[in-house]
């Protein structure tokens, strides 16, 4: 409970560089986890079935692993920028929380740091 304060100020703060300062080592560094995460996730018939289910459910179709990788590939600095701006900056955000919470900031202190340049 006694961290909570410094808790929300971290998460706004990384939350608030996604609009501001993004860089190209760190998209590089996401796409490549991120490729590496779907490879290994699948391993076996089940996931690749649910995988077939969902690319079929979100695109109507099977996607190939080269399309997918050249996807994420095409991600870069202002891709992550303008989605950031769009969902992050100035939006209202969402806030869920249990137990000792008498330490975590008000919901204007949130909002606030989704417009602030202070970061």
């Amino acid at each position: 409970p006694d961290s909570l304060d410094d808790l929300a100020h971290v998460i706004m703060y990384e939350i608030s560089k996604l609009i501001y300062r993004v860089t190209e080592a760190d998209v590089t560094r996401a796409c490549n986890q991120l490729k590496s995460s779907l490879q290994l996730h699948i391993d076996g018939t089940s996931p690749v079935a649910e995988d077939i289910g969902r690319q079929l459910l979100t695109y109507g179709r099977r996607i190939p692993a080269a399309e997918l990788f050249a996807r994420i590939d095409a991600v870069n600095v202002a891709t992550v920028n303008r989605v950031a701006n769009r969902f992050i900056f100035d939006r209202d955000v969402a806030i869920a929380a249990m137990g000792p919470i008498q330490t975590l900031p008000d919901y204007n202190w949130f909002r606030r740091r989704t417009y602030w340049l202070r970061y």
